[in-house]
């Protein structure tokens, strides 16, 4: 009879810890290993002027290529670079403004914006990665502006200057980073239990504060949720926006890697747009967008 007790007894402890059960989520890889990345991204912009309702779409999507180049303590070095770029901005009122693949060759050989963005495509950059998935650093942007402007293939170097400003204030080594952040940085820095929550955050165009949530944990899967509050500002010459919301994330990555498997972030945020050329007039704006993440 006390055999059997202290069978129970057993039994019910075991399930207790078993429920309990620390996990430590992070990335484990390897030198040589390879992934391959798909980004997409519907972005919805709705500015009220007057009675007219202003609504501008933007969808991009890109395949990038992570290569573990070097694996130093609890850091990872990984060569990234772009295998395909594709955007489009389109306006209710003015029609089409950007129309960009870089799998098709520009069909007007004057069409600079596609052959600008035909040079993401090749040259490498460099990130180092900390288990958590924070990023260290990232150099080596200047290698895709480089090629990027040597894609253009213009004599004058006035107009030269003036591309290769534009082009280095939209990729730069630090807003890359916080960009990559978005889908890498994701672990605690201490174990955790399913059910149990952490906090991160990162900062550039987009500041996030991130509530994370471990909603599940076996052998093959991680799967993650985080509800954030974020705030935006975009500065694009004599436009202003600035903006602030809530974001949703949920993730399924590789318990043994810490990749990401899949991973779709929802955003929504409200705010305004100033424009200097306007007489600085300023225009209520929102701003929805679904940002998806897939292992290939």
């Amino acid at each position: 009879m006390k055999s059997a007790i202290y069978l129970l007894l057993l039994l019910h402890i075991f399930g207790i810890q078993t429920l309990g059960a620390q996990e430590k989520l992070q990335y484990n890889l390897k030198k040589g290993d390879i992934f391959r990345i798909e980004q997409s991204a519907v972005q919805n912009i709705v500015q009220e002027m007057d009675s007219i309702e202003h609504l501008m779409t933007n969808n991009l999507s890109g395949i990038f290529v992570m290569e573990v180049v070097n694996v130093i303590k609890d850091k990872y070095v990984l060569d990234v670079k772009f295998e395909k770029f594709k955007f489009k901005t389109e306006s209710n009122l003015y029609g089409v403004f950007s129309d960009v693949d870089t799998s098709i060759p520009p069909a007007n050989e004057e069409d600079i914006e596609a052959k600008i963005f035909q040079g993401l495509i090749g040259p490498k950059f460099q990130m180092v990665l900390l288990k958590t998935g924070e990023i260290e650093s990232l150099e080596g942007i200047e290698n895709l502006v480089i090629n990027m402007i040597d894609q253009v293939e213009i004599e004058d170097d006035f107009s030269k200057a003036i591309i290769r400003e534009s082009v280095a204030k939209e990729f730069n080594n630090e807003d890359m980073k916080e960009s990559m952040q978005q889908f890498t940085y994701i672990y605690p820095e201490t174990k955790v239990s399913v059910n149990q929550t952490w906090t991160n955050n990162y900062s550039g165009a987009v500041n996030a504060k991130n509530n994370w949530k471990l909603l599940s944990f076996s052998k093959n899967d991680i799967i993650l949720g985080a509800d954030s509050t974020i705030q935006m500002e975009i500065d694009e010459e004599s436009i202003i926006m600035k903006l602030a919301g809530t974001q949703q994330t949920e993730l399924t990555s590789n318990s043994d890697t810490g990749i990401i498997k899949t991973m779709v972030v929802n955003q929504q945020t409200t705010g305004t747009t100033i424009v200097s050329e306007m007489n600085d007039i300023v225009i209520p704006t929102s701003l929805t967008s679904t940002i998806t993440y897939k292992l290939l």
